[in-house]
């Protein structure tokens, strides 16, 4: 068996400020799986985050719902270093943060960004090509 998708469930604090951030990455948001509590931000063809407020999201869990501590680093492919800039610049102007320098490593491009509940996300671009130890 191979997973085709991912759906990712983040629990936010602002769910208006987090959806403005994940649409600023490109998203488009789902009216069927959004309301007042939940908002669904179609990443890619793959790629669903569900945000979901805090109340909302522990329906789902008899655990505590974190917050400010990192869980996890999701990572997302841009075509371009061009793009990972426009999407990383996108994303801190509409509310993100970026916890660390763009890395550049010639065949790998990174930027960080937070969205607004500290949620990590790595945009990159990369030619496996050129990694360093590829054979010709």
């Amino acid at each position: 068996m191979a997973f085709t998708q991912i759906y990712v469930n983040l629990p936010v604090t602002d769910l208006a400020a987090s959806t403005a951030f994940y649409t600023a990455l490109g998203g488009e948001l789902n009216p069927q799986f959004t309301d007042e509590t939940s908002a669904q931000v179609v990443l890619g063809e793959a790629v669903t985050v569900q945000l979901m407020t805090h109340e909302q999201f522990s329906q789902f869990t008899s655990r505590p719902v974190a917050s400010g501590a990192i869980e996890s680093i999701l990572a997302l492919p841009a075509e371009s270093k061009e793009e990972v800039d426009r999407l990383a610049d996108a994303a801190v102007k509409a509310g993100g943060s970026e916890p660390r320098p763009p890395q550049d490593m010639g065949w790998l491009y990174n930027r960080a960004v937070d969205d607004p509940d500290g949620h990590s996300w790595e945009l990159l671009s990369f030619d496996a090509s050129a990694m360093p130890g590829t054979p010709e």
